[in-house]
């Protein structure tokens, strides 16, 4: 009977073990694929020293050419006497390393703080844009990006992330004169839904794709300034919560500016 008992006991755990295995092997695989697609954006001037400043996380969609990220990496000042050329750091194919390639902003989603910029150059691998309105909380994510930037040098981190929330992406203010630009952008475009995630994220993986890790596809934009700011009082001290923008503002700017 005993030996029979650790039969069954073996068996019920080596169930429970394969579908964790395929789910790693799963996640696994969706890195490989994907990590070619996410690039490094930020500005590049040669008396800076280093010459390339990252400013944060994007990846590349549509016809191959076109990144997305956060309005907010934008230099602000993109045309001045001053500027620092706007580029993206995209992998070598088939090699290891990066390359630098110059972008243009085509144009901006500024109350849901995106942007999308085109880069010279060949195309590169092209993430696929899902459908966020199928993302239900309880749903299991993963978000890949540049959160330490180039400290142990430029490679991308991988989280895995509950959606916690579909919660609005802004609390209505109690009085007028707590009403910010920000607040009165949103009220004229009215309000919308933003995923809050169970992992922590920081200012570098803004930008960054938020996807399924079975499929790979991209269902969000990881935003860590606009929104937390409205939300939480510090972004220098990681609460364990962060945002990402559904990727249905991402289809919408690119339908406009094909």
């Amino acid at each position: 009977m005993k030996r029979r008992a650790w039969f069954v006991v073996l068996l019920t755990l080596s169930a429970m073990a394969g579908p964790v295995a395929a789910a790693a092997a799963s996640l696994a695989d969706t890195i490989a694929r994907l990590k070619g697609s996410v690039v490094l954006v930020g500005t590049f001037r040669a008396t800076d020293s280093p010459r390339f400043q990252l400013r944060g996380t994007g990846f590349i969609v549509g016809d191959g050419r076109m990144v997305i990220t956060n309005a907010h990496v934008l230099p602000d000042d993109p045309t001045g006497a001053n500027a620092q050329a706007m580029v993206v750091q995209v992998r070598k194919p088939g090699a290891s390393g990066w390359e630098s390639r110059p972008v243009t902003l085509l144009g901006t989603d500024a109350p849901r703080d995106l942007a999308l910029l085109r880069m010279e150059g060949p195309p590169g691998p092209a993430a696929v844009v899902g459908d966020s309105s199928q993302v239900r909380e309880g749903d299991a994510l993963a978000f890949m990006g540049f959160p330490i930037g180039g400290l142990l040098g430029y490679s991308t981190v991988t989280h895995r992330a509950m959606v916690s929330s579909i919660t609005a992406a802004s609390l209505p203010s109690p009085t007028a004169d707590r009403l910010s630009e920000q607040a009165i952008r949103g009220l004229r475009v009215g309000t919308y839904d933003i995923f809050q995630l169970d992992a922590t994220a920081y200012p570098g993986n803004s930008g960054g794709p938020l996807f399924d890790p079975g499929t790979g596809e991209v269902v969000g934009v990881m935003n860590m300034v606009l929104i937390k700011s409205t939300r939480e009082s510090a972004m220098s001290q990681p609460s364990g919560i962060s945002y990402a923008i559904p990727s249905r503002y991402v289809l919408e700017l690119l339908a406009r500016h094909r």
